[in-house]
């Protein structure tokens, strides 16, 4: 009698122990499922319970406390980040006004003062050109914080975004002894952010201006009357020797830094074309760079 008395009592609390296991299952299920859905999503809520078990309750309240302060955290680090990019867009903005006053000063003194003084201004001039291209950098690196939360799309020619921009280098690329040739084709439209697709062609062109020779041949292709191929090919002033790297942020293929490479040149364009669905392509010899951007038309 004794012996089946223990067995009752241990099927009891056997039945007992598997359903209060259950439910501390069942409910560390749901907990997690909101967990999840909060960690992927943009949203205020809290992880909420019907638990009576007093560890889980005491679980769950310390979670949504994190919570909490990770939002507060959140909410003055977006701030932060706004206020950043607006000073670097006022600061930008307000350099390059003075600057291209002081670079516009320089050319006209190369043309007036004596011979003996002209490497002193081409120093001051060389100078102001590094600023230049270290501004332009900092102006489309913020322009990619900026504008990944928001876009401005419009119908745009692609082809006479693309005249704009040469139009504003041929003058370097003359005074470089760069021989640039165009195929392009005509009303080639796309649904895009105009200022960042202007971006794309000025630091290309821009780095034709710091790192190539010879010559610049721009094309465009079409296929299938869905897809625009724009290729931008130039000489090499010198072999590359990892090219793998000239993507990554702050790699450049110069060991020093007395030239005028940050290493966010091919970086920054690859962030930009993919913030408007355009993918690039590189491809690089001893002699050669080329980039394609395959871009999508709208018909």
């Amino acid at each position: 009698m004794m012996m089946l008395i223990l067995l009752l009592l241990f099927l009891l609390t056997t039945i007992i122990l598997g359903v209060y296991l259950a439910l501390v299952l069942f409910d560390l299920q749901q907990i997690t499922r909101q967990v999840t859905f909060i960690a992927e999503k943009e949203t205020n809520a809290e992880i909420t319970s019907t638990t009576k078990n007093p560890w889980i309750k005491n679980l769950l309240n310390q979670n949504n406390r994190l919570i909490r302060k990770n939002k507060t955290f959140h909410r003055e680090q977006v701030k932060k980040d706004k206020l950043l990019h607006e000073i670097l867009t006022n600061l930008t903005h307000d350099l390059k006004t003075p600057l291209t006053v002081a670079s516009g000063y320089t050319q006209l003194l190369e043309k007036t003062v004596p011979a003996e003084n002209q490497e002193i201004v081409s120093k001051i001039d060389n100078s102001l050109t590094s600023i230049k291209h270290y501004l332009d950098y900092l102006m489309s690196y913020n322009l990619i914080q900026e504008k990944n939360i928001s876009l401005n799309l419009e119908i745009i020619d692609i082809s006479e975004s693309l005249r704009e921009s040469l139009f504003l280098y041929y003058e370097g690329f003359e005074e470089r002894q760069i021989s640039p040739s165009f195929s392009l084709l005509d009303q080639q439209y796309t649904i895009v952010d105009v200022v960042i697709l202007q971006r794309i062609f000025q630091n290309i062109l821009g780095n034709v201006l710091n790192h190539s020779k010879d010559y610049l041949q721009v094309t465009m292709t079409t296929s299938d009357e869905k897809w625009l191929k724009l290729s931008f090919s130039n000489g090499l002033q010198a072999k590359i020797d990892n090219p793998q790297l000239l993507l990554e942020r702050f790699k450049t293929n110069e060991p020093s830094r007395t030239n005028k490479s940050t290493g966010l040149g091919l970086n920054i364009i690859q962030e930009l074309c993919h913030m408007i669905h355009i993918t690039p392509n590189i491809e690089i010899t001893d002699t050669d760079f080329k980039i394609d951007l395959l871009i999508r038309l709208n018909q």
